[in-house]
C-alpha cells in the first residue's frame, strides 16, 4: 500500500498503533522503502513518514496509509479513547486515505 501510495504527488504518512511501528519500520526497510521520523521534514526523494498514532494529532499528510485500525483502538487504554485516537489517525489525510487491515474492522468503522 505504502509503495503504491508514493505514486501519488505530496508528503505520504503511515500511521500505524504504537505498538506495531517497530514491525512496519522492519518490513519497510526490507521492501526498500525509505523513510522519516515524525517532524523530519519531506524532501522530493524522501517523502514517506512512519507515524505512530499516538503523534499523529496535529500532522497533516497528502495520502495517508492507516495500517490496522482495531490495532489502534486496542492499544488505547479504553475503547473511547482508541476510538479517539482512531479518529485523528483518519483525520491526518488532505487528498487521499487507505485503510490497510487483516484483522475485522472496529464495529465503528465496519458500518460505514
Amino acid at each position: 500500500a505504502c509503495r503504491e501510495a508514493l505514486g501519488h504527488e505530496g508528503s505520504i504518512g503511515l500511521i500505524a498503533a504504537d505498538a506495531r511501528v517497530p514491525a512496519l519500520a522492519t518490513a519497510l526497510a526490507d521492501a526498500g522503502l525509505a523513510h522519516l521520523e515524525p517532524g523530519t521534514e519531506t524532501t522530493r526523494e524522501s517523502r514517506l513518514t512512519l507515524v505512530p498514532a499516538s503523534l499523529a494529532k496535529g500532522l497533516e499528510y497528502d495520502y495517508v496509509v492507516l495500517d490496522e485500525p482495531a490495532a489502534v483502538v486496542a492499544g488505547e487504554a479504553d475503547e473511547p479513547t482508541g476510538l479517539r485516537r482512531l479518529y485523528v489517525a483518519l483525520t491526518r489525510a488532505v487528498s487521499g486515505l487507505t485503510v490497510v487491515h487483516a484483522d475485522e474492522l472496529p464495529g465503528a468503522l465496519a458500518t460505514v
